[in-house]
Order: structure tokens, then C-alpha cells, then sequence
């Protein structure tokens, strides 16, 4: 019982001692004072009925977050904490009950604070809504779709990329000055892809997912020898078609509890349904202006031509106001034999290439604006290690995709949102800029 609680009953002892009975108290005490007594009694009364209700309240809330706690501990495999276990044996406190003057109505208890369970998937769900403003997550695994719910992801992005390429064929004597032609590369790649991302809940912690993506690519490249009296070659290669079909699925490893971040398993797996590059044709010596052209595609592939297998983790952590997140996955290029073209007009060799694995690596931190808008800031860097032939190292191939992400989020209803993701690349390899609009709607099918 509470110091206030005791109090009141102190206060009504005090009262009732202070009130003489029959005749005397009629004759010294006058009708305005009596009405004063009776007053404070009924508003001593009410402070206890009030009191009362939040000691039962409390009660009822202790004990429910004591079976949630006890719930989760079961869940992870860690035994019932003494605490607990005597809260729940312990029988819950008795309202005390005050009875209402006469000619008064009981006021109705407020409503009670939710459970600890429902605290818990609210603030999921926040969390959940934070990570997914960033592009990198929703893409390879961070964002878990609830038990029994299906996410249709309608995507459109956009890629633009510029390179400037300068090959000497020939010799300097000094610095500034050579003798021979400088071949000047200008290369402008765009390229937009519509998809669509299908997302089903199996548990609240297991989900699968597929993409299913459709490429539009477009070239320009010019190209021609550093020479006042030459033209430049301009040509304009495109295509459009199906990509790699992409499967993939994610496993929350732990519940998060006692200030724990979050850990979720993932695994993408990529298909070649896409249009291989060793499939389109190139430009070779026979071609006009094949000299300067060789080796350049005449039409652009919409898939990488490889299979590829995708195992990571993400890590997230929520420490009010701010959700940080991270994620580290290993990319594993499968080798495979192909037809690979002769430039020089040849007959086309086949040979083992291997493109080279990769290690993917992803952090950020996002914020939750008000109960509809969040943003994110994140950086992805992705370290593509050597591609092979026949075994052989190929000199020069390894390279780095660095990439500054900025994400956007407005939740439009409980089952509609539309992301917004930004990417600026910092490093050569690259894409200049990626525009990713999405959004996810969700179906509640159980």
C-alpha cells in the first residue's frame, strides 16, 4: 500500500473521531460545518477509489509483463529468472474497496496501459519501418514480413553512370609530350528496371521472398583517335529484357531482449534468366570502324550471365531516437564455361571464367520523423576480388563499389508505404547515381 493510500485511510480515522454523535454533535456543530465534513469525506473517498483502481492496474501489468518475460526466456532457452517466478506465484493485491456516499455513481476506470507483448511489436514494427527507408536493406535482408502476411513490392530504379577513358599507343620523351595516337573513351550507361518483390511472412521471424525484374539499358559511348582532323565514333547500343530472377530468405536469430541488438540471417540466391553478355554481339576488325569499335557490344545484355549465392547478416539496434543498423555478406560468383567472342573476327573460344567473388559491407542510422515519415543515411561498399580464366588471375579485374544511400519513407496507411532511396557513388566503379522508388503493400492472409 502506498504512503497516499495510508494517508487517506489516517485522514478518515481523523474524521470519523472528530464527529460526535447524537445530540452533541447537533448542538455543537452547525449545518455549514457539517456540509464541510461531509464534503472532504466524500472527496477522501473518491482520492481512494481512484488509488485503489491504479494499484489493481499495476498489478494486472506486473504480472502480465512478468508471463511475456517469462515467454521470451522460453523462446531463447533461458531458464525462468527467480523475479519472475515469484511474481507470477504471487497472488494479485485486493482492491480496496471504498463504498460511494449515498446519491453517487462508482467513476469508471480508465482504460489500462497495453500489454508487454504489444509494447514489443509496436516497437518492432517502428524499428521495422525505419530500416526499410534504407535501399541496401531492403534489398538483401533487414526487413522481416509478419506471420501469415504477403508484401507486394512494386520497384522502379534508376542508374546513370559517366566514364572517361584515355588509351596511349605509343611513346614520350618527356613528361606532356607523346608521340603516337591517344584513343579518348567517353562512355554515358542508363539504365531503368522495373521489378517486383514478393515477401511472405512464414513465421514473425522466418520470412521468404523472390524478385522478378525486368532491365531497360542504354549506351552511348564515343570514341576515336585525340586528333583535330579525325571525327569522333559515336554509337548507341541497347537492350531490354527479362533479369536474373532473384530468391532469397531471412531468419530472426534472437528476440533482441536486455538492450540486445537484433540479428537476422540471410541468403540471396541469383539466377542468369537474364540475357548473358557472352550471348549479344560485339564489334570486331571486319567491322567499319571496327579498329577503334572491337570488343564493344553492337546490343547490352539485362543479366550478369552467372549464378550467384549471397550469405549475410544484418544487425540492428534501437536506442531511442535513432535505429542503428550494419550488414556484412559474402558474394560467391559461380564459375562456369562460356562462349566467349573473338574481337579480332575469330572464331569464338570457350573458355572457364570465373568472375570473382565479393564482400559486401553496409551501416547506417536511421530516424523516425513523427508516426509516418522516417529517414535513413547509409554507406555500401562492395570489394569484387579477381576474376579468373582457366584458372588464371586476370591482372586489373579486382575493383570497388562504394555507394552513400539516403532513404526516405512516408507510410501511407497500416498496409501502403512509399520509399524513396538515393545512391551517390564514390568510387569509379560505381553507378554515378541510383534513383529506387518502392512500394510495398501488404496483405494480411491468416
Amino acid at each position: 500500500m502506498s504512503g497516499k493510500t495510508k494517508a487517506g485511510y489516517v485522514a478518515l480515522a481523523l474524521l470519523a473521531g472528530a464527529i460526535p454523535s447524537g445530540g452533541a454533535f447537533a448542538q455543537g456543530v452547525s449545518a455549514e460545518e457539517l456540509r464541510a465534513f461531509r464534503a472532504a469525506l466524500e472527496r477522501q473517498q473518491q482520492q481512494l477509489r481512484e488509488q485503489s483502481d491504479r494499484l489493481a492496474r499495476q498489478e494486472r501489468l506486473i504480472q502480465a509483463q512478468s508471463r511475456e518475460i517469462e515467454t521470451l526466456r522460453g523462446a531463447v532457452g533461458a531458464p525462468p529468472s527467480r523475479r519472475t517466478a515469484a511474481a507470477q506465484r504471487a497472488p494479485a493485491a485486493a482492491p480496496v474497496v471504498v463504498p460511494a456516499p449515498a446519491g453517487t455513481q462508482p467513476a469508471e476506470a480508465p482504460r489500462g496501459p497495453s500489454t508487454a507483448a504489444e509494447a514489443a511489436q509496436v516497437a518492432r514494427r517502428e524499428e521495422q519501418r525505419v530500416l526499410g527507408t534504407d535501399p541496401t536493406l531492403a534489398r538483401v535482408g533487414g526487413v522481416l514480413t509478419p506471420r501469415g502476411a504477403l508484401s507486394v513490392e512494386p520497384t522502379l530504379e534508376y542508374l546513370y553512370g559517366e566514364n572517361i577513358q584515355a588509351t596511349v599507343n605509343g611513346f614520350s620523351i618527356v613528361p606532356g609530350i607523346t608521340f603516337g595516337s591517344v584513343d579518348i573513351r567517353r562512355s554515358t550507361r542508363r539504365a531503368a528496371t522495373a521489378a517486383v518483390t514478393l515477401r511472405y511472412g512464414v513465421t514473425d521471424r522466418f520470412e521468404i521472398n523472390t524478385r522478378i525484374p525486368y532491365v531497360f539499358r542504354n549506351d552511348t559511348i564515343e570514341t576515336g583517335p585525340s586528333d583535330i582532323t579525325a571525327q569522333p565514333i559515336v554509337i548507341d547500343p541497347s537492350g531490354d529484357g527479362l533479369g536474373d530472377i532473384e530468391f532469397g530468405a531471412s531468419y530472426q536469430i534472437n528476440a533482441g531482449l536486455a538492450d540486445w541488438p537484433i540479428f537476422i540471417a540471410n541468403l540471396r540466391v541469383k539466377s542468369d534468366t537474364g540475357r548473358s553478355p557472352f550471348e549479344v554481339p560485339i564489334y570486331t576488325v571486319n567491322d567499319i570502324q571496327g579498329g577503334f569499335l572491337r570488343g564493344l557490344e553492337r546490343e547490352l545484355p539485362t543479366g550478369t550471365g552467372f549464378w550467384s549465392v549471397e550469405p549475410g547478416i544484418t544487425v540492428a539496434w534501437a536506442s531511442d531516437p535513432a535505429v542503428f543498423f550494419g550488414g556484412l555478406r559474402y558474394i560467391w560468383n559461380i564459375a562456369r564455361d562460356v562462349d566467349v567472342q573473338d574481337p579480332a573476327g575469330g572464331p569464338s573460344r570457350r573458355l572457364n571464367l570465373d568472375p570473382g567473388d565479393g564482400i559486401g559491407l553496409n551501416f547506417g542510422v536511421g530516424f523516425a520523423l513523427n508516426e509516418r515519415t522516417s529517414i535513413s543515411l547509409g554507406y555500401e561498399h562492395i570489394f569484387v576480388f579477381r576474376s579468373s580464366q582457366e584458372g588464371q588471375s586476370i591482372a586489373g579485374s579486382s575493383t570497388d563499389i562504394g555507394t552513400f544511400n539516403f532513404g526516405l519513407s512516408y507510410r501511407a496507411s497500416e498496409a501502403v508505404s512509399v520509399n524513396l532511396g538515393v545512391g551517390i557513388g564514390v568510387t569509379e566503379g560505381a553507378p554515378d547515381a541510383r534513383l529506387i522508388l518502392r512500394v510495398p503493400v501488404r496483405f494480411n492472409l491468416i
